[in-house]
C-alpha cells in the first residue's frame, strides 16, 4: 500500500513534468480552499477557482522544467524552471502543503535568470 510520501511525490511529479499543461488538470490536484502566496510581491492567491481563472486570463499555466524535487509526507520542495507564453523565463523554489492527498498550500519564490 503507498503511503503519503509516495502517493505526494507522485502527483508532484505527474504535474511538474508534463502535467501542468492544462489549469484543469491543477485544479483537480489541489484542495478547494487552496492559498498560494508570492512573499515577494505580497500576492496571495486564495481557492483553486482563483489560480484556474489567474491561469487562463495568463494563456495557461508556464512550461516547466523540474530541477530538484525533495520531501516527505505532506512537505516537499520543488525547484523549477518556467517559461510563461510572453516569453518570459524564472527560476521558481516552491514550498508545498498537502492535506488529505490534496495540494492545500503553496509558497512560491521566483527570480528571474541573470
Amino acid at each position: 500500500m503507498p503511503t503519503a510520501t509516495d502517493t505526494n511525490r507522485a502527483v508532484l511529479e505527474s504535474l511538474l513534468v508534463g502535467g501542468f499543461k492544462s489549469p484543469d488538470v491543477e485544479y483537480e490536484a489541489r484542495a478547494e480552499d487552496f492559498v498560494a502566496e508570492v512573499p515577494q510581491s505580497g500576492d496571495r492567491i486564495e481557492g483553486r477557482d482563483a489560480l484556474r481563472r489567474l491561469q487562463v486570463d495568463l494563456g495557461g499555466p508556464p512550461e516547466m522544467e523540474l530541477r530538484r524535487l525533495t520531501g516527505e509526507g505532506d512537505l516537499w520542495v520543488a525547484e523549477t524552471t518556467q517559461r510563461y507564453a510572453d516569453g518570459s523565463e524564472y527560476f521558481v523554489c516552491v514550498v508545498v502543503e498537502f492535506a488529505d492527498g490534496k495540494i492545500q498550500r503553496e509558497t512560491r519564490y521566483y527570480g528571474p535568470p541573470m
